[in-house]
């Protein structure tokens, strides 16, 4: 068996990734609950559903903490993608203002579910690509027994052929453009004069506004690698253990094979 430790060495472990990435979901889940109340100030807490789901976050983020202490976490798949998974919570920073907007705004109803709709589609196209392009790397025999290595008695998921597969030989982008980023922060800012106007006008605080303006392209990005981390240490080595009965590893720093 290789030398995870040693390899994997710059990542340290995975239950220290599992703490340090859970610091996301604990911010997020305070920042969702804010925005919820600051939609609807005098609704109480027991009829907000969205600020209960904030806290919600928050709360699961503190029950986790423990777990990878608690159990024996090592290189497998399934537990370096649990660090990875937090990073979906990123998205409240976007989404939350934008369903803010759609449960108390003042907005008509064809609107509001308009703009929820975009959003959705947004989402649902981007994440879709992740799905497509590693399927096409499932059926293509060579270049994925290049991301997972079968040896004796394991496999081995390669992140650094990952890495070589994804971008220089299917040039597959998985951020957005970076021109997506400056337009979305133009529009945003751009808007920040007319602030009391647009409260008025859409009914809820300024701030959920710009952050629904602002965030699109990072909604796009945290959830297309939740997406991505789903597909890879998850989908993926679930087919291969069925087929192989072997526990997939984690290696993120050997050089990828020749293909």
């Amino acid at each position: 068996m290789r030398d995870l430790d040693t390899i994997n060495g710059a990542a340290k472990s995975t239950r220290f990734m599992f703490t340090i990435s859970l610091i996301i979901p604990l911010v997020m889940g305070f920042g969702a609950w804010a925005l919820a109340i600051g939609a609807a100030p005098n609704q109480p807490l027991s009829d907000n559903f969205l600020a209960q789901f904030g806290l919600g976050v928050t709360t699961i983020a503190v029950i986790a903490l423990p777990i990878p202490y608690i159990f024996h976490w090592n290189w497998e798949t399934k537990y370096f993608g649990a660090a990875m998974l937090p990073l979906c919570s990123g998205s409240i920073l976007g989404i939350y203002p934008i369903l803010c907007i759609a449960q108390y705004s003042s907005l008509p109803a064809p609107a509001r579910l308009a703009f929820v709709s975009f959003e959705g589609i947004l989402i649902f196209r981007w994440c879709r690509r992740f799905v497509t392009t590693y399927n096409t790397v499932y059926c293509n025999k060579n270049l994925f027994h290049s991301l997972y290595a079968e040896e004796p008695s394991e496999v081995y998921y390669s992140q650094q052929a990952d890495k070589k597969v994804i971008e220089k030989i299917l040039k597959f982008e998985q951020v957005p453009h970076s021109s997506c980023f400056i337009i979305s922060a133009l529009i945003a800012f751009f808007a920040t004069p007319f602030a009391t106007q647009l409260s008025k006008f859409v009914g809820v605080p300024f701030i959920h506004i710009f952050l629904a303006l602002l965030s699109t392209p990072l909604n796009l990005m945290f959830l297309g690698f939740a997406t991505k981390g789903w597909l890879i240490f998850y989908l993926y080595p679930g087919k291969i253990k069925k087929i192989t009965d072997k526990p997939i590893y984690v290696d993120i720093s050997s050089k990828p094979p020749k293909f």
